[in-house]
């Protein structure tokens, strides 16, 4: 068990197996998985804003208040959890604002995550409220599904966010880092109505989505547990031979109907942007690829990753402005 002293997220620690036998099925997802018939996305350029019901409702008592942050309980239908939000100082009743839904890595928690990214912090002070749900009592590991009660406890906080605060739904983003970036695209190809974009890190199999959809992603080359190379194998994923990256970031490409060949930028000795442009719907498909990287979030504390962590780029400023380009 992790001490409290010690800050090292436990995505890495533990078990192996159960990572195994999940992320092995994530890889057979993947690999199975090809570009439907594209549709028409809910956002198109230009942002229409839609106000969920809490924008015309009275907040009730116990609502976190503006600038603050709580752990909040939840019941729905047959599944109970827990999750942190953070609300922006700037929320305001009856002006929508967006919300960030982020999932974390194996065996961590929403603290975990916090201290690793700084995402609900710096996130609720641009302006989003940021929920982080917790997996459900006595797992290690999200469920790899948009459909198992992982993902029934997230449709509920979304349910109960937009019941609760003024949320604009046509501004609801998923993130994730490794195992829970999994998460964030299984999740999100099943709620593909829902979900404006998403941001993943270490991890971006393709996992069933249909029409397009917005990613920016980050990975590193020498990744030990998900491989960046195809063909390779991990410390996560013993015997399975992953698709590789570049594979993958193709995929996402095809079902958003960009051009063949990326525009691609090195910043920096570390990192290489690509970008996939001239997609559907005014959707957007971004690569962040870190030279030498391990499994890290970019712009985190070196000491909380295996491997390599570049401070050359930072994920969540990158996530948050990704973002911010599909509120305007």
């Amino acid at each position: 068990m992790t001490r409290p002293h010690d800050r090292r997220p436990r995505l890495i620690e533990g078990p192996v197996v159960p990572v195994v036998v999940a992320l092995a099925l994530v890889v057979a997802i993947s690999a199975a998985c090809s570009p439907g018939k594209p549709m028409t996305t809910a956002m198109q350029r230009g942002h229409t804003v839609d106000p969920s019901s809490g924008c015309a409702r009275q907040e009730p008592a116990g609502a976190v208040a503006p600038g603050r942050e709580r752990s909040e309980n939840l019941r729905t239908g047959t599944v109970t959890g827990s999750y942190e939000l953070s609300v922006p100082a700037t929320y305001r009743r009856r002006h929508p604002a967006a919300l960030v839904i982020a999932f974390y890595g194996f065996a961590s928690d929403p603290s975990q995550f916090s201290t690793l990214t700084g995402l609900p912090t710096r996130g609720s002070g641009d302006g989003y409220l940021v929920a982080v749900p917790h997996d459900q009592a006595g797992e290690a590991e999200w469920q790899f599904s948009g459909h198992g009660t992982d993902a029934a406890f997230v449709d509920g906080v979304v349910g109960s966010l937009e019941d609760t605060y003024c949320i604009d739904e046509r501004a609801v983003f998923a993130v994730g880092f490794s195992a829970g970036a999994a998460f964030t695209i299984a999740y999100s190809c099943a709620h593909e109505d829902q979900i404006a974009a998403m941001v993943t890190v270490a991890v971006e199999f393709q996992l069933g989505c249909t029409r397009p959809l917005s990613l920016l992603a980050f990975h590193g080359t020498s990744d030990p547990l998900v491989p960046y190379t195809n063909g390779a194998t991990g410390l996560s994923l013993p015997g399975v031979k992953v698709r590789g990256t570049q594979l993958n970031m193709g995929d996402w490409a095809r079902l958003d109907r960009c051009r063949t060949d990326p525009r691609r930028r090195v910043i920096g000795s570390q990192v290489v942007r690509q970008q996939w442009v001239g997609c559907a719907d005014g959707t957007r498909v971004v690569l962040y690829t870190i030279v030498g990287g391990g499994h890290a979030w970019p712009g985190a504390d070196p000491a909380l990753a295996i491997g390599l962590t570049t401070q050359q780029v930072g994920a969540t400023s990158e996530a948050l402005a990704f973002f911010d380009g599909f509120r305007r």
